[in-house]
């Protein structure tokens, strides 16, 4: 079980980025985070927020984190062909394309679609209460 303790000191690691909900704060969007954020090796390199989106959805992809990954692909304007082909790495590439369907105005929640997305109205309240355009 990770600690605070572990995290400062992975905060002071150079080779190892925190990422998940965590990493979104640098992105403006900051979250209630209850425990300790994940962290990735990654030397020498930051962490683009399409690697982010990924890290979130593959710790879980509850609603709650769908959701906050849709204002990340929105905030920060993640092209959809670059959040797919990153995905197919941690096999999330089908959950990823699902995640662009209300960004393309489609909210219809078909059963077989790989995770649970928001309601439009939700959705549309939490972008308000963030601040995504």
């Amino acid at each position: 079980m990770q600690t605070g303790e572990d995290t400062d000191a992975l905060q002071a690691a150079p080779d190892w980025k925190m990422t998940g909900l965590g990493r979104f704060a640098v992105y403006g969007l900051q979250f209630f985070l209850a425990g300790e954020p994940p962290f990735w090796y990654a030397p020498d390199e930051e962490l683009p927020p399409a690697e982010v989106v990924c890290h979130t959805l593959l710790l879980d992809s509850g609603s709650r984190r769908v959701s906050y990954s849709m204002l990340l692909i929105e905030a920060e304007d993640i092209d959809q062909e670059t959040l797919v082909e990153t995905a197919q790495w941690y096999d999330l590439e089908p959950t990823v394309k699902a995640l662009y369907r209300p960004l393309q105005g489609d909210f219809d929640r078909p059963d077989d679609l790989p995770v649970i997305l928001p309601k439009k109205d939700e959705y549309m309240a939490l972008k308000e209460q963030y601040g995504v355009a």
